[in-house]
């Protein structure tokens, strides 16, 4: 398994545009990447612009697959410009 969290902030009023583009993202996995396990977002308590990205997928080659989408070429990119901050992936340990 591979996987990681993203934290990312949005910028003010870019929330509605962001949560839109997630959705569109997650329903293409859940149709295109039989190797995704789970591809899931949260949002902050605390501050409503700030979220935790969470995924996993079965081995390295599904999270490649993931990266070189053809939607995720285009929606990754529209995703990125609404954030004011994106902090790099965590891999999980395997124990």
């Amino acid at each position: 398994m591979i996987g990681g969290i993203k934290h990312v902030v949005i910028h003010q009023g870019k929330d509605p545009e962001f949560l839109r583009l997630f959705k569109t993202l997650k329903a293409e996995i859940s149709k295109n990447e039989p190797g995704n396990v789970y591809y899931d977002l949260y949002r902050s308590r605390k501050d409503p612009l700030t979220y935790v990205v969470t995924e996993r997928y079965r081995d390295e080659a599904a999270w490649k697959a993931h990266q070189n989408s053809p939607y995720g070429k285009t929606l990754f990119p529209q995703m990125r410009a609404l954030m004011s901050i994106e902090v790099e992936y965590y891999d999980s340990v395997e124990l």
